[in-house]
């Protein structure tokens, strides 16, 4: 699983000017202490100055935009509004007033409003970065993305290097699934802000989304350059180097995440696939036990689960968990199967049988679920039933060289030679390094007297396989009795 790393959306941009100086005595100097309080972060200090500014001068619109911006400032969203609503009362031609009044409704819920003073704003200043920015906001915010898009590159037209515009762009992309021009754009955002450990994890998710972990696990190590305790970046890079197959490493990045949050389920979950990878099974049954807690219906998680169980010789277990995922998606071919193939090992002929038969009812067109009926009615030596089984395989997968090989055996062991030739010939046809049907051809020739023939196919699975016992055993027979 790759985890997905959101980037926290900054819609509020306040574009602010310095007003002309207030008419009565005693206002400008409330006005310019405000002016240094807010430039010095002392919102509280700057609202009480400009309110007295105010108090001399109510009507002066730099005044009354300057009360509403820092009451925005301080979440008094009420306040705000109707000093800015004053403030374009008494001049309908400031823009930094109608875009911070934008502000004000979109911080209240009235998105229609909002977007009407952005509009306003930019009819009275059509190059104004910061309307079209907090109108792309808003769009975005609709997923009114085509609009957005448009808002976006006029911004990043008049101010290229502004960070934010490029971070926002390149979330919206993302929503639409744009991930190669999203990609772009926190690229750019990166040159300007190196050291942004939000936009490093952020590009390190979507190069794992587009398919290029070693890009992916480069920038999430930059983000860890800058923050080593950063577990998203953690969690990423390590999916990064699981994708790469580089197991060790990425279990090493695993750990942080899900050892910090236990009910992270991407981090249990992708630390259970490096685990069983590496084959640390009993680890990774316990991280898959994890995720589970988590989301207990999550049907890949029950899988994996069985899996590990399974590789720890668990059958009984791994087929209770096989059975889970199976009531949950029964058409899950992966769960049918292994279900069957669990019962089969647990020792429960009986029930893997039923279970291939109810694979097979599922998923009538799995050669996979077919072959296992018919493998399975072989096992328990009812050679008609798999004999049927196995030619119904190959309706679903002609060329199905396994399926071929048994039947062929099952011909050879009716002393039909001809016929089992015909099919371990098929099964070489499929597949022409299967050492099974070629020893076996080898073991009919034999039947047939045709002794060159039968040594010619042992060695000819033996340069395939030089370790491949029945062919070694038939050879050696071969020479010693000169085909006894």
């Amino acid at each position: 699983m790759k985890p997905t790393l959101s980037v926290i959306l900054v819609v509020l941009l306040l574009a602010l000017a310095v007003g002309g100086a207030c008419a009565q005595t005693g206002g400008p100097d409330d006005f310019k202490r405000g002016l240094e309080l807010y430039e010095a972060g002392d919102f509280a200090g700057a609202k009480a100055a400009f309110e007295s500014a105010l108090g001399l001068v109510p009507n002066d619109p730099v005044v009354l935009a300057w009360c509403g911006t820092v009451a925005l400032q301080l979440g008094d969203t009420k306040r705000a509004i109707e000093c800015l609503e004053q403030a374009v009362g008494h001049d309908d031609e400031s823009h930094i007033a109608h875009n911070n009044l934008g502000n004000a409704y979109a911080e209240a819920g009235d998105l229609a409003k909002a977007e009407a003073h952005y509009r306003r704003a930019l009819e009275i200043k059509a190059d104004y970065f910061d309307g079209h920015y907090n109108l792309a906001n808003l769009m975005s915010r609709q997923k009114n993305y085509a609009v957005a898009f448009n808002e976006y590159t006029r911004a990043l037209l008049i101010n290229p290097n502004d960070a934010e515009a490029h971070i926002n762009f390149g979330h919206a992309l993302q929503q639409t699934g744009e991930t190669a021009k999203a990609i772009r754009e926190y690229e750019a955002a990166r040159q300007l802000q190196p050291q942004n450990t939000a936009v490093l994890a952020t590009l390190g998710s979507l190069y794992l989304q587009s398919g290029d972990s070693p890009t992916a696990a480069s920038a999430y190590e930059a983000a860890l350059a800058v923050d080593p305790n950063m577990l998203d970046a953690h969690l990423g890079l390590g999916t990064a180097l699981y994708n790469a197959g580089r197991y060790a490493e990425a279990i090493g990045h695993l750990r942080p995440p899900a050892a910090a949050d236990p009910t992270n389920f991407v981090a249990q979950y992708n630390l259970g696939l490096a685990l069983a990878a590496q084959q640390h099974y009993a680890e990774a049954e316990a991280a898959y036990r994890n995720a589970l807690v988590v989301k207990p219906t999550d049907v890949n998680c029950l899988i994996n689960l069985g899996w590990v169980q399974f590789q720890q010789a668990k059958y009984a277990e791994a087929a209770e968990v096989f059975s889970q995922a199976v009531q949950i998606e029964p058409r899950r071919e992966v769960a049918q199967l292994n279900l069957a193939w669990s019962l089969a090992k647990a020792g429960r002929s009986d029930a893997a049988l039923a279970q291939w038969q109810a694979a097979v009812e599922k998923l009538p067109q799995s050669s996979a679920a077919r072959l296992g009926l018919a493998n399975a009615y072989y096992d328990r030596d009812e050679k008609s039933e798999a004999l049927a089984a196995y030619l119904q395989v190959l309706k679903v997968a002609p060329g199905n060289a396994e399926a071929h090989n048994n039947i062929g055996l099952i011909f050879l062991d009716n002393d039909d030679v001809t016929e089992a030739i015909v099919h371990f010939q098929a099964a070489l046809k499929t597949n022409p390094q299967y050492v099974y049907a070629i020893n076996n051809l080898g073991a009919a020739y034999q039947r047939q007297r045709k002794l060159d023939k039968a040594r010619e196919q042992y060695e000819r699975a033996l340069k395939i396989d030089p370790n491949y016992e029945p062919a070694q055993e038939n050879l050696k027979r071969l020479q010693e009795t000169g085909g006894q």
